[in-house]
């Protein structure tokens, strides 16, 4: 592969994807700058080793059906790199692993750079939330 050493088996489909996978992308804020939508968790993962996530909550939804009640695990969860990029989402599925897997893959798509200031009022400098 040409670019970066990230051999994982990982085909892009996207043109970010391509762009990211032949290192022309090569940080998370151009990636989002780009415009381009992200549909790849690999992209994240590539962009933003060593993410942490964290489940938030695990509820157990019924559907009543003509058969009876169906049971599925919603699960909601935060990824993030505590420097100041994060993704949110919820995930739905049958069994509890397979809901927060999903609940993740989808916190990867949704990442959203936030901006962190000083913490003072008084600094008015560029590059700071006000």
């Amino acid at each position: 592969m040409s670019g970066n050493d990230y051999d994982d088996g990982w085909q892009p489909v996207t043109r970010l994807g391509r762009k990211v996978q032949e290192g022309d992308i090569d940080t998370m804020d151009d990636a989002l700058n780009t415009g381009l939508p992200l549909k790849e968790p690999e992209i994240v993962d590539q962009l933003l080793p060593g993410l942490d996530d964290e489940v938030l909550d695990i509820n157990m939804v019924q559907r009543m059906t003509d058969s009876g009640r169906r049971v599925k695990f919603r699960c909601v969860c935060v990824v993030g790199n505590r420097d100041g990029f994060i993704g949110y989402a919820e995930g739905r599925d049958d069994q509890v692993g397979s809901a927060i897997q999903k609940a993740i893959g989808i916190a990867k798509l949704n990442m959203i750079k936030v901006p962190r200031g000083s913490g003072s009022w008084e600094d008015r400098s560029d590059g700071h939330t006000r």
